[in-house]
């Protein structure tokens, strides 16, 4: 027996090896890569805009879910990805009767930054559903709505797409029912994260006294744009029922939209005050809004370039903005904080601006 037993012995220790020690090395590859998903997601939020921001984000990330720095192998974002590699050294306890003393287990994820917005408002709830390069309607008619860069223009007989004007859609009908601003922002003014601005409301009759003189080209001027129906047009109560309800329908970049010159400002102020006034008790700030707070807005921006009058804008993208104050005094001024702000029921891509709006992170390895 003795001598079957030290001959068997070499086998159970390695079964023992196989059954505790594998499932110790395995146990320390789940942690490793669950805290690397994290990181790799949680830094490539900042990969694009701001590098070094990433690697402290995704760092500290690795180290809240256990990870020591000496373990934190690479941190490397770049401009269309966010790579994490950790390693860890596994001390053996059974397999030292085979002369085998530590394991290592290694664990890498990677994440894709944000992407810019091409389209809102395009969830299961929108006119149409995308879930490729193509979006299908009800009907089943084949669209081409949600990339910036889509083909020269829909199929014949379906309704228009980022060529044109945009989905049929509407205004809510209470105080921040939806996130999106029936206005367009000029295109000239540059994001900064997390600086505040004021933004400034003129039209085309700012300029020569009436509705046909030409609209102010110039950072952070907003004009009102027609999208709520009726409503857009339907005096002071219109506007202002238009600017607090939010937008609901589709919007694409390359969609485009016809300016309304010429608006009350005590309405518009109304409206924006609306918005404020109904956010949450609680005070918040830029940085801890919920998405569901009413003062984080979504704006298209467009270029007014040689717009007179009433004239047709093309969107180029989208802004994402939390309103802290409105200047009820005057012509309804915007003051608030260009933020950061993952859109719901929106459809990305890479050729559209990342102007704060964008999309989820995806994790991709």
């Amino acid at each position: 027996m003795a001598v079957v037993f030290a001959l068997a012995a070499v086998t159970l220790c390695g079964v023992m090896a196989l059954g505790a020690d594998v499932g110790v090395l395995y146990y320390n590859w789940v942690q490793l890569q669950k805290a690397a998903d994290a990181a790799a997601i949680a830094g490539a939020n900042y990969a694009v805009k701001d590098p070094a921001k990433a690697t402290t984000t995704a760092t500290n990330y690795a180290e809240n879910n256990g990870i020591l720095a000496s373990e934190i192998v690479s941190v490397v974002p770049s401009a269309t990805q966010m790579q994490v590699t950790l390693s860890r050294t596994v001390p053996y306890s059974f397999a030292r009767a085979l002369g085998l003393t530590t394991g290592l287990v290694n664990a890498s994820a990677i994440a894709a930054p944000p992407q810019g917005i091409c389209t809102v408002n395009a969830g299961p709830t929108s006119s149409i559903s995308c879930s490729g390069n193509n979006c299908t309607s009800s009907s089943g008619a084949t669209l081409y709505a949600t990339y910036c860069t889509p083909p020269a223009g829909p199929p014949p007989g379906s309704p228009s797409g980022a060529s044109g004007p945009p989905f049929a859609g509407g205004c809510g009908s209470s105080t921040g029912s939806y996130n999106v601003l029936p206005i367009a922002l000029d295109d000239k003014t540059t994001w900064v994260a997390n600086q505040s601005y004021t933004l400034n409301r003129v039209d085309a009759s700012t300029s020569k006294g009436n509705a046909n003189g030409p609209w102010p080209d110039a950072p952070g001027n907003w004009g009102f744009v027609q999208l709520c129906g009726n409503n857009s047009g339907n005096g002071g109560s219109g506007l202002r029922s238009a600017i607090a309800g939010g937008y609901y329908g589709e919007l694409t970049i390359g969609n485009t939209l016809t300016s309304l010159p010429g608006v009350k400002n005590g309405p518009v102020s109304q409206g924006l005050q609306g918005l404020v006034d109904r956010a949450p008790i609680n005070a918040v700030t830029p940085s801890t809004f919920d998405a569901s707070d009413p003062r984080a807005v979504i704006i298209p921006t467009a270029s007014y370039a040689n717009c007179t009058g009433q004239c047709t804008l093309t969107i180029d993208g989208f802004m994402a903005f939390y309103i802290d104050n409105v200047d009820t005094s005057g012509n309804g001024s915007i003051i608030g904080t260009f933020v950061g702000y993952v859109v719901p029921n929106s459809q990305t891509s890479g050729n559209a601006p990342i102007n704060g709006a964008f999309g989820d992170v995806l994790l991709i390895r």
